[in-house]
């Protein structure tokens, strides 16, 4: 028997023939679920489809997901689904829809392309509120990926949704088990920037192990990276700059002229003068200036600048970030826009970058005031480079040159210090090498400026010698006014620290051992030495380690070298300073990780004797000292001496 069907007959008509020109016609109907697998769907764009299928349950605009509000984001989406394209990388400021578009291609892989997703986020609980509060509800809310769910509470677990076709995992970076055993098809890495170096002592970086997770899926994976960027080093950066094949920068169209340029913040105004953040950022004060029509554009002017705009390929010798790029030409570029150039090149690795001034979400004026907080404060700028210009921050502090230091010469001869009762104290620092002490005399003025001065620096070679300079020289300012060292701060850590106990027993309340650490809660705190045995009860006349946050004052001795020397609070040395002493406060820099670093081949010990005066200053709490009431408690002591 031979079954045949009929094209005359409705497809869902079988008819049998039996022989000798007889046939049996009978009728079937398809399940839903196999119409479904069965129909030929139409293709449909990623952006296309979260219109009609998305739905925001957490946010500033809940509701139908509609591209005009976030119009950058339907080129990546669209790109990410591109034939040729493997992996997507977007390197964005904060806030601005990053994390929301690569669910809006989960879930159309979901309804269109099913495979194994995998979510890879920097930690456990950041892995579990996603799954919580952005997968699952993303599922739930929208009528079309609803029914995909398998209604068992066991397959909508916190880390695991088990969905009729495919599974959704969960992940985080410090979790090797959770990147392993498991073949993947769509894999996302959200917030790179924030993941450890390895996924376990003895593992690879998460991102190296989450991706041979694709080897199953080589011809149809597709992978996310996405994050807003921290330093040139870090994960996203890197895979931008160095991992890409092409680099995508939004350009937008002016309402009033109809100019295509690129968004640059040097084209954000504010008022001429104002200077005040909070004022900035309160009133609203800051606009947009087109670059041909100079016509001003407040936030609505530029939500719709932003929706009539195109992504466009970088061309050979552009950059990201790159205020002063070349106008010439009005803007007009050589890149092709985002299909042209995917249909034109099919890369298999492209890359976005989109500061926060494209967001809809991000006012002009919030841009401008993060920037002025950011002239004031190092961390400030710093914040304002990665989570507004979406750019990796550079530290100012590791361009420090030795002229900066030998500017800071004032016409003092060593071992004088200032004179009109312009000091209230002196302390010093030393340095503990096995072979000798490096040391600095510094003179501090009254309050918060704390402003020093230099008096004595230099190297001695036995603990007698640096008893000498500490405690038996008399330091005189130029009126024959006599200074003692208050206080001194004496490395511990050099090799030879049972001897520098010794001698802080023969100073006690003169002088600390002292001990750096780079990371404190607190910016200095007393341990104890001296105890009973078995017992943390202090010996009489026992003494105690001090140990400081050497990360928090180096980067204020790095803030106060910056000060002009006529200006209050500076950092001044005296004439006699040798320029060794200048190479040595310019040889630390901060690391990757944000702490000092001290090369091998460079000396350091002048800049480690000018952080051990300045938490020495700290002990004492010199800005704290009003000259006006140590004159007066002076005047005192006077008045009763004469009594008695």
């Amino acid at each position: 028997m031979k079954a045949v069907i009929d094209p005359a007959i409705s497809g869902e008509q079988v008819r049998h023939d039996v022989g000798r020109g007889e046939a049996v016609t009978y009728s079937f109907r398809f399940s839903d679920a196999e119409r479904k697998i069965y129909r030929k769907r139409k293709h449909m764009p990623v952006s296309k489809w979260c219109e009609r299928h998305r739905v925001i349950t957490m946010g500033r605009m809940p509701g139908k997901w509609k591209n005009e509000i976030t119009p950058c984001l339907a080129g990546i989406m669209d790109a990410s689904f591109f034939p040729s394209v493997e992996t997507t990388i977007v390197c964005a400021a904060d806030q601005g829809g990053k994390s929301e578009s690569v669910n809006n291609c989960i879930g159309y892989a979901i309804d269109r392309d099913p495979g194994p997703t995998l979510f890879v986020y920097p930690d456990e609980q950041t892995a579990k509120e996603n799954s919580k509060d952005r997968i699952l509800p993303m599922i739930q809310s929208s009528p079309r990926l609803r029914t995909y769910l398998s209604g068992t509470v066991d397959d909508e677990a916190a880390l695991r949704i088990n969905l009729k076709h495919m599974p959704i995992y969960m992940a985080w970076a410090r979790s090797a088990s959770r990147l392993a055993n498991k073949p993947i098809k769509y894999i996302v890495f959200d917030e790179t920037d924030k993941y450890p170096p390895t996924a376990g002592k003895r593992e690879a970086d998460p991102i190296s192990k989450g991706e041979k997770r694709l080897r199953t899926y080589r011809h149809n994976r597709k992978i996310w990276k996405l994050s807003t960027p921290t330093i040139e080093t870090g994960p996203i950066w890197a895979a931008l700059t160095k991992e890409a094949q092409v680099i995508f920068i939004y350009e937008v169209c002016c309402p009033d002229c109809g100019m295509i340029q690129r968004m640059v913040f040097e084209q954000i105004k504010w008022p001429e003068g104002e200077r005040d953040p909070e004022n900035v950022e309160l009133k609203e004060l800051a606009w947009y200036e087109c670059i041909r029509c100079k016509s001003k554009w407040n936030d609505l002017k530029r939500d719709v600048a932003v929706r009539w705009g195109r992504w466009r390929s970088m061309e050979a010798g552009e950059t990201i970030g790159d205020y002063k790029e070349d106008r010439s030409g009005e803007g007009e570029r050589s890149g092709l826009e985002l299909i042209k150039y995917l249909r034109k090149y099919r890369p298999s690795k492209i890359g976005f970058h989109m500061p926060s001034w494209l967001s809809h979400f991000v006012g002009l004026s919030e841009a401008a005031a993060a920037f002025l907080r950011g002239l004031k404060d190092k961390i400030k700028l710093k914040d304002f480079n990665n989570s507004h210009a979406a750019i990796p921050w550079t530290d100012w502090m590791a361009e420090r040159k030795e002229d900066k230091i030998l500017i800071l010469k004032d016409d003092r001869p060593e071992g004088l210090v200032p004179s009109g009762g312009i000091v209230s104290c002196l302390t010093a620092g030393v340095d503990t090498q096995k072979y000798g002490f490096w040391y600095e005399v510094r003179a501090w003025g009254w309050g918060m400026t704390q402003e020093s001065w230099q008096v004595r620096c230099g190297f001695v070679d036995s603990i007698e010698s640096i008893e000498q300079v500490l405690f038996k020289e008399e330091y005189l300012d130029s009126d024959g006014k006599e200074y003692f060292v208050r206080f001194a701060v004496h490395d511990a850590m050099g090799g030879r620290t049972a001897e520098i106990y010794d001698f802080a027993r023969m100073h006690r309340g003169r002088l600390a051992p002292f001990k750096g650490e780079q990371n404190m809660a607190q910016p200095h705190k007393f341990g104890k030495i001296d105890t009973y045995p078995g017992t943390n009860k202090m010996i009489p006349g026992g003494i105690m380690l001090l140990r400081a946050n050497v990360t928090y004052f180096k980067n204020q001795l790095a803030n106060k070298l910056e000060i002009s020397p006529a200006d209050p609070g500076a950092w001044h040395m005296n004439a006699d300073m040798p320029d060794e002493w200048a190479m040595h406060m310019c040889a630390e820099y901060v690391n990757d990780k944000g702490f000092w670093e001290n090369p091998p081949s460079k000396a350091n010990h002048g800049w480690d004797c000018s952080v051990y005066n300045l938490v020495a200053a700290n002990v004492l709490r010199v800005k704290f000292k009003k000259k006006e009431k140590a004159e007066e408690k002076t005047k005192k002591r006077r008045v009763i001496s004469k009594g008695m």
